[in-house]
């Protein structure tokens, strides 16, 4: 945990893109699995390392949210844009310089694992690059917590 006090909690996470299950696979890439209820105040992503592809057909692609709504964050956006020159990825248009939260990052009440869901028009995965996220949250059940 990055730090916490008796309201807020902030968790971090980055995870370097493997084209295995779970880790670049197509489906989801779990980032914070998610107990009870959560008040996500805000989530923040940064690509570290530009994302590759292996030699697959067609083109991968990801989007952010969670189980069940997987663009609840940010919308489907080709992986080969997702790299480190533009590392600020809140739209479909990663930034390089800053930007305003889109409503979509902040304010959000969650009941299900945070995730990076991979999707391909043919067969191609994400096999390397590093991203990472930052949530500030709030529980809003007796049990709501991230991991």
């Amino acid at each position: 945990m990055l730090g916490s006090s008796p309201i807020l909690r902030t968790l971090q996470k980055s995870i370097t893109f493997t084209g295995a299950a779970g880790l670049g696979a197509i489906g989801n890439v779990v980032y914070f699995t998610t107990t009870g209820k959560v008040h996500v105040v805000s989530l923040d992503v940064v690509i570290e390392t530009s994302l590759t592809e292996d030699a697959g057909t067609g083109a991968s692609s990801c989007s952010l949210g969670v189980v069940g709504a997987t663009t609840l964050f940010v919308a489907a956006v080709l992986s080969s844009l997702l790299v480190s020159t533009t590392p600020l990825w809140y739209t479909v248009t990663p930034n390089a310089t800053g930007i305003a939260l889109d409503a979509k990052y902040k304010d959000i009440a969650i009941a299900a694992n945070i995730v990076l869901a991979v999707t391909s028009s043919g067969t191609k995965l994400v096999n390397g690059g590093v991203i990472t996220l930052t949530v500030i949250y709030v529980p809003i059940t007796s049990d709501g917590n991230l991991v």
